[in-house]
């Protein structure tokens, strides 16, 4: 059966010597894995450069039930990137969200309500000329809605710690070490608070918000098993060292 879907690339590996295997989220079908043969021929009818990872794209796919691996019947760019692929800043953060999705998505079954939310974050962080230094964190708050653990917003003065194993703010400190200390858990919740299309007008420090995105990394590895080392988080603090 063919299907008609927009897909966002998310992960692009060679196969043989013509061929690429693509983990792609799709609108229609979900996490789906496709082989397309003869992209990294000399004059193929498809680039391989529209199968990047972060590629929002038009597919007619061949959706088999059972098969692991189907292939893709025609692609086509949807919306071509202006300035994330040439801004440094930017493109990193998109590296490393693509590679967090990546390692958060379990269910494969389709959602079109995560599908919008990571397509025009991406179309937003490519378009936005606001400030973009706690893009990251913002996304994977907002992200958490969709992988069942999102904390629970109840931060106040008698609630200043935040628990990274219950995933709520507590008025004592916990008897682990999986918690934000006061200052950070203040910060926590102000971003818990906010909203991606919107400047964030909030002044913090590098060493705190380093501090709050190892905190989230930690989170979801905390809250999603098998969640393997981030890769792309040394590339991003070294270009994010500038901030």
């Amino acid at each position: 059966m063919l299907v008609k879907t927009q897909g966002i690339v998310l992960k692009s590996v060679k196969y043989s010597e013509t061929s690429l295997i693509l983990d792609i989220l799709t609108e229609e079908l979900g996490l789906k894995t496709y082989i397309i043969s003869g992209v990294r021929k000399k004059n193929a009818k498809i680039s391989a450069g529209i199968l990047q990872s972060m590629n929002i794209l038009n597919l007619v796919v061949y959706n088999k039930e059972g098969t692991n691996i189907n292939r893709i019947k025609e692609v086509k760019i949807e919306y071509i990137y202006k300035n994330l692929p040439f801004d440094i800043k930017k493109y990193s953060i998109s590296l490393f969200l693509i590679e967090m999705i990546s390692k958060s998505i379990k269910e494969k079954e389709p959602n079109k309500e995560f599908f919008d939310f990571v397509k025009n974050s991406l179309i937003y962080l490519d378009q936005t000329h606001n400030n973009i230094s706690v893009f990251h964190i913002i996304f994977l708050l907002k992200m958490s809605r969709f992988t069942g653990f999102h904390p629970v917003s109840n931060y106040s003065v008698q609630n200043r710690f935040f628990d990274l194993r219950e995933g709520k703010f507590k008025k004592d400190i916990p008897f682990h070490k999986d918690y934000l200390a006061e200052q950070e858990s203040f910060y926590f919740s102000k971003f818990l608070n906010s909203d991606l299309e919107k400047n964030i007008d909030i002044s913090i420090d590098r060493e705190k918000k380093q501090k709050l995105l190892h905190a989230l990394i930690l989170y979801y590895k905390i809250h999603l098993s098998d969640f393997g080392k981030v890769k792309t988080i040394e590339i991003f603090k070294k270009v994010f060292d500038s901030y």
